[in-house]
């Protein structure tokens, strides 16, 4: 298979793996990092969902925690 397919198709692994590599290298958050990688590869963004790892998903409901874009059931937190 030519590198060209490879970067075509995607996988949950290659996809997650692309995004911790997004994350590290031009360090940006996950919310960033999925944005920037689905607009690259000129995504619809209701098929990211299918590519997101567990641990990317739980990364990323971390982070939109803390940006309080989800409510979370853990009750209150005090800031560090």
């Amino acid at each position: 298979m030519s590198e060209l397919e490879e970067y075509k198709i995607l996988t949950k692994k290659r996809f997650s793996a692309a995004v911790e590599s997004i994350v590290i290298t031009k360090r940006l958050s996950y919310i960033d990092a999925i944005t920037h990688l689905a607009e690259e590869r000129m995504m619809d963004y209701a098929n990211v969902k299918r590519l997101l790892s567990d641990s990317i998903k739980q990364k990323l409901e971390v982070e939109a925690a803390e940006l309080r874009l989800i409510k979370t059931e853990t009750g209150n937190k005090l800031p560090l």
